[in-house]
């Protein structure tokens, strides 16, 4: 089976598997249709109103009525020094909600005392009767981050680092810090055929520029080559900016109850991406994505007892791509997947990171829940000479890296679902990582 097979094959099996266990969408319709506000009587917008003045909060959701949490976002590391911004999300219904799925957009700015910067609107909107479903990922910064080579084996450092609330403590030995701007413009378009399939195309800009590779040093007596500057070379790529420009094919198959916090249902979504020079691509090549998340309910009484699946897969079909617009784990729309590691840890032609989460209450008020998660990803690396340096090819499953944790929900909003994440996990050879988010990681 040749690498532009495998991908179309994996398509096929999960939506095969999606279909032979069916959601609790089409299962449990009716077990699962009670009220939200007679299963979870408490959020914390009650707690900090007071029980007089939420008597008359029903719970239930409101057509054009807009939900929204923000958090401040504090921290102080060698690296970024000290570190302040703003996180929050909105939710919104824009049709009526007996047909319309809940739209919702993540925002966050933050500002670091080294002049950092990074900012970004992800999310999902939702036209009323889900006659359309856009999905929206923008990002500014100017920021660093930690890279490490390509593949996932065993021969990577030993020593990794911290990720707090979504940004990188200190870099440790084994680590080739980069700095760089970059744009990212992902927009992606796609109209309902059927209740519960998507067609659509999207337009996707990545572009990376002042970029300033710390550890390279040519100038040295023994001068020292990092991997992104061996790897430009080698494949032509300017080491100082380069921009990935193109436009996609989707299809998608959507019956999730809820995009923020699904209780059943599944999400796939298959995009083929050609990146053309015409369009200011460096190179021509293409790429094909596969995600999926499939819910499955675990009680007819509690919708909040499931068990959640999360799979993404991105494959280079042709041509060259830039270093830093490889696959890479943690490169879904909210660097969220694959848990324990930073994100970009793992680069490679090709990357596959699968991740399974129990979900289950702990309060009886709803107030309070917890998840515990384990996740396995793979990346894969062609064989590459560079002088006298050779590294062998290495392919998908050789080196598979796993990770777990476990966090807790706190419910924010109940006629959004809106849960505040708070989760730990650990990764392989001292990898951890502390998540604070707004909203279901997945």
């Amino acid at each position: 089976m040749n690498l532009f097979q495998f991908p179309f094959r994996l398509t096929f099996l999960v939506y095969l598997l999606a279909n032979l266990f069916p959601s609790g969408l089409h299962a449990q319709k009716d077990s699962l249709s009670h009220p939200l506000q007679n299963i979870y009587p408490l959020d914390l917008k009650m707690v900090i109103k007071g029980k007089e003045k939420s008597k008359n909060d029903t719970g239930l959701p409101k057509e054009d009525k807009l939900m929204w949490f923000a958090v401040p976002i504090l921290g102080s590391n060698p690296t970024l020094g000290f570190f302040y911004g703003l996180g929050g999300t909105g939710s919104i219904y824009l049709g009526n909600p007996e047909t319309t799925n809940i739209s919702n957009l993540n925002v966050s700015i933050q500002y670091t005392t080294n002049k950092q910067f990074i900012s970004s609107i992800k999310g999902t909107v939702m036209m009323p009767n889900n006659s359309w479903e856009m999905l929206v990922d923008l990002k500014y910064s100017v920021f660093s981050e930690n890279t490490y080579g390509l593949g996932s084996d065993y021969s990577q450092p030993v020593q990794e680092s911290w990720l707090i609330g979504g940004v990188e403590t200190t870099g440790v030995s084994g680590a080739q810090p980069i700095e760089s701007n970059q744009v990212r413009v992902h927009l992606t378009a796609l109209k309902a055929i059927t209740k519960r399939i998507y067609v659509g195309g999207g337009y996707h800009l990545d572009y990376h520029y002042k970029i300033n590779d710390l550890n390279l040093d040519l100038d040295a007596p023994e001068p020292v080559i990092t991997s992104h500057y061996a790897y430009s070379l080698l494949y032509g790529f300017d080491p100082n900016n380069y921009l990935s420009s193109g436009i996609s094919a989707d299809f998608l198959i959507d019956d999730r109850d809820h995009t923020v916090n699904a209780y059943e249902g599944n999400f796939i979504h298959a995009s083929y991406r050609f990146n053309p020079q015409f369009l200011g691509s460096e190179t021509d090549y293409q790429m094909v994505s596969i995600e999926t998340r499939l819910f499955k309910p675990l009680s007819k009484i509690n919708p909040r007892h499931l068990l959640a699946l999360w799979g993404i897969g991105q494959f280079t079909l042709a041509g060259d791509t830039p270093y830093l617009h490889l696959p890479s784990s943690g490169n879904d729309m909210r660097n969220r997947i694959g848990r324990g590691y930073v994100g970009g840890r793992f680069r490679g032609n090709s990357w596959i990171t699968a991740e399974a989460e129990y979900r289950f209450p702990i309060s009886k008020s709803g107030l309070l829940s917890g998840v515990a998660f384990g996740s396995a990803t793979t990346t894969s690396r062609d064989e590459i000479t560079i002088g006298t340096e050779y590294i062998e090819k290495l392919r998908l499953f050789e080196g598979i890296r796993p990770a777990g944790g476990a966090g807790l929900r706190l419910l924010l909003e109940r006629a959004g679902r809106l849960n505040l994440g708070m989760d730990f996990a650990i990764g392989q050879n001292g990898s951890k990582g502390f998540y604070l988010v707004v909203g279901e990681t997945f």
